[in-house]
Parts: C-alpha cells; sequence; structure tokens
C-alpha cells in the first residue's frame, strides 16, 4: 500500500486572499546560490522575474552532475528534483509556498490543488550521467506570496529535495543546496 503526505497549503491560502484585496504585484530581484561539495550542482536562472495575481514568475533549475561518474539520484514526487517550495528565510517548519511545475500533470505521483498537495512516497532512483544536467522549471505564483523580502529554497515536504550516491556507495548523502531568493514588491504605478 502506497503512502501518502498530505500538507495543507492554509498560510498560503490567507495570503492569496490578502494578496486579492490589494492585488499585490512582486518581482524576483536576486538568486543566489552557494557552491555545493561534491558532484552536484544546482543552478538557477529567473525565465520570467514578474509574479502577479494573474501570472506567475518562473525559475529553471538545473541540476548538474560534474564530477567524471554517473550518480544515482533518489527523491520522491517528480525526478530528478521533486517539489520545491520557498520559505522565508530564518524561518523553518513544514509550511512554505510550494513551486509549481508543469511536471506534477505528467504523473500520478503528485497532486496539487488550491487547499493542499501530496505525493506519493514511493522512491524515485536514476542516473545522471557524468558531465550532465537537467532543467525543470517551476512557478512561483504571485498569490500565494507572503510579502516581499528573501527566501530560501527548500524541499517542499522535506527541507532536503534529494540524496544521492556514486558508485556502489550504501550510503545516501543528502544534498541541500543553500538557494536564496530576493523578492521585492513592484510598484503598480508607471
Amino acid at each position: 500500500m502506497r503512502r501518502r503526505h498530505f500538507l495543507g497549503l492554509a498560510t498560503a491560502t490567507v495570503a492569496s486572499l490578502a494578496g486579492c484585496m490589494g492585488s499585490t504585484e512582486y518581482t524576483i530581484t536576486n538568486v543566489t546560490v552557494a557552491d555545493t561539495t561534491g558532484p552536484l550542482s544546482l543552478d538557477l536562472t529567473i525565465a520570467d522575474a514578474a509574479a502577479t495575481i494573474d501570472s506567475s514568475a518562473r525559475l529553471d533549475v538545473t541540476l548538474r552532475n560534474t564530477g567524471d561518474k554517473a550518480v544515482s539520484v533518489r527523491n520522491t514526487g517528480i525526478w530528478p528534483l521533486g517539489l520545491f517550495g520557498l520559505a522565508p528565510s530564518g524561518e523553518y517548519g513544514p509550511m512554505s509556498l510550494l513551486l509549481v511545475s508543469d511536471q506534477y500533470a505528467k504523473t500520478d505521483r503528485v497532486e496539487v490543488s488550491a487547499t493542499g498537495a501530496r505525493i506519493d512516497d514511493e522512491l524515485l532512483v536514476r542516473s545522471l550521467d557524468a558531465d550532465k544536467s537537467i532543467t525543470e522549471q517551476y512557478d512561483v505564483q504571485g498569490d500565494r506570496l507572503s510579502g516581499p523580502g528573501t527566501y530560501t529554497l527548500r524541499g517542499f515536504f522535506d527541507e532536503t529535495p534529494l540524496t544521492y550516491r556514486t558508485g556502489n556507495a550504501e550510503d545516501w548523502i543528502e544534498f541541500y543546496p543553500k538557494v536564496t531568493i530576493d523578492i521585492e514588491k513592484r510598484s503598480l504605478l508607471p
């Protein structure tokens, strides 16, 4: 029997109601990715910086194997990056703003609704060849942002979005990239 995680988006829903009243718009102004150790690296590129009530900002997230051997990558939801969320920097706990990917609709392992998100606990393990990368696009929905500030990228259900191992190693290593995203309130006046 497959177990499923469930996490309500009550905080995000309240924030979205507040955003509707004021029609606040946001802009992603900066993304900072700290260097990682090991064979994996993460790159984020701003594909569209504007997050409004009607449209989402978009981030291209690239996982790269910089090593000279294939790496086994393990996570849940969608391979290889799973479900990402944004949490206001300095705040910890299970609640964060879910980043949305078109990949969620292509699998039965992820269900996203206005009131929550569910993922299948089934572990996905696949190989990422040496000197290869994979890119997924994630949306930052403006109507779910709680306000301007610095946010930390993390796994939505778990802070660590994935684990990996190389060769015949038995132990899985947590991959926890340190990524901050600065979001500012956008002026609605010309």
